[in-house]
């Protein structure tokens, strides 16, 4: 009798955790935190920009970028941190992808560059170039590459840290109430779209307290010299032979290559030009060294970045979509392999546009947003009337 209640109590238990289990993965299948390509194809069948996604337990990009760069097959790919994810598809013609957030160093870099060699060759890449993967004072530009694959099933630590992500906000009441994916997205209302890039919307219409108000973060880093802002008078010789090599990869891969050094926001630049950070433009002409054939756009200063604002700027190093389509534009004018990707024609209606917007294209794609100053700037930002723009 004894043993018969022990194994009945064992097997109740059994089938407890079972349910537990399959209640779990149905869960977190449901919000896009499991398996990927249903990531995509959720996302591809939605309207632009109204399905975002951010996991909140797999912040590594490179596993859902490469694999949104296989299935569209781009002929057009921004590259980089994620200072290149305010590249947009409309400002393309034809298939574009931004896998911007997959390399947060020179190592990452490679991955995506012999990701792109082994598969889909693209008409152009748009490369950025952030300078502190040059300095050996940052840390991680000398860290290895960090590209984890995507959970399919649910496991211990996933749950740990799905229930951990609960002290951020109720995501499980989101998935019933929002179309995103991913806990994260749920969460904050920011996320990639279905091409890659990414939407502030969660900081750019004021729903949570912003960090980088008046870019006392950001001045913050430069007084301690840390997290991204550290001081150097020369590049390091080891990473920028390794970036060289990388660049030679992409040219191989790809019909024409463009890189991109991003900018800072005007009042982070004019404290950083004081000194101390020598080692950019060093950086930037040894790259221009090593790959003569390959145009290098030095945006580092927003003052070669003819009407961007900080008001255009989501945070000190960071610059809004505006900001990407001023550079694009520069670029055009002075790239003709360039210019034939770009719609030129959307470009100049999108800056007269949304000229003083961080996220104009979230203003775009639903006019009843409302950007708010939430760079605490005084900043006036646009509101243009319904169907101001005809871009499929």
């Amino acid at each position: 009798m004894v043993e018969k209640r022990f194994f009945q109590g064992f097997w109740g238990a059994v089938l407890a955790l079972g349910l537990l289990a399959l209640a779990a993965q149905l869960l977190l299948a449901k919000v896009g935190e499991l398996d990927l390509d249903s990531v995509i194809d959720r996302q591809r069948a939605a309207p632009p920009g109204s399905v975002l996604f951010s996991s909140a337990v797999n912040q590594q990009a490179f596993a859902y970028k490469t694999k949104l760069y296989d299935r569209i097959a781009p002929d057009v790919v921004a590259v980089g941190s994620s200072r290149a994810m305010q590249v947009r598809s409309q400002f393309f013609k034809g298939r574009f992808v931004n896998v911007g957030g997959a390399s947060n160093n020179v190592a990452e870099l490679e991955k995506v560059a012999h990701h792109i060699a082994a598969g889909h060759r693209p008409g152009l890449v748009v490369l950025f170039v952030d300078q502190w993967w040059l300095n050996r004072r940052y840390p991680e530009a000398s860290a290895p590459a960090q590209t984890p694959p995507f959970p399919r099933i649910v496991s211990a630590d996933l749950l740990t840290q799905a229930a951990h992500a609960l002290l951020r906000g109720n995501w499980i009441a989101q998935s019933f109430r929002s179309p995103n994916l991913g806990i994260y997205a749920l969460v904050s209302n920011e996320g990639f779209s279905s091409d890659g890039s990414f939407y502030y919307l969660g900081t750019t219409t004021g729903m949570h307290a912003f960090q980088d108000a008046r870019f006392s973060d950001t001045f913050a880093r430069i007084a301690g010299d840390r997290d991204r802002m550290q001081k150097a008078s020369e590049p390091d010789p080891v990473l920028v032979g390794r970036m060289c090599r990388t660049i030679g990869v992409f040219k191989r891969s790809a019909g024409h290559v463009v890189l991109v050094m991003p900018p800072f926001a005007g009042a982070v630049w004019n404290q950083m030009k004081k000194g101390g950070y020598e080692y950019m433009e060093k950086g930037a002409a040894e790259l221009r060294r090593c790959s003569p054939d390959t145009p290098l756009f030095d945006f580092t200063s927003p003052q070669t970045i003819d009407g961007a604002s900080d008001c255009e700027f989501v945070d000190g190093f960071h610059g809004g979509d505006v900001v990407y389509a001023r550079m694009l534009r520069a670029i055009a004018g002075r790239d003709p392999a360039a210019a034939r990707y770009l719609d030129s024609a959307f470009v100049g209606s999108f800056i007269r546009d949304y000229a003083g917007a961080a996220s104009g294209m979230s203003l775009y794609l639903d006019p009843r947003r409302k950007e708010v100053d939430f760079q605490k700037l005084g900043c006036h930002k646009p509101r243009p009337a319904l169907h101001a723009m005809e871009k499929p």
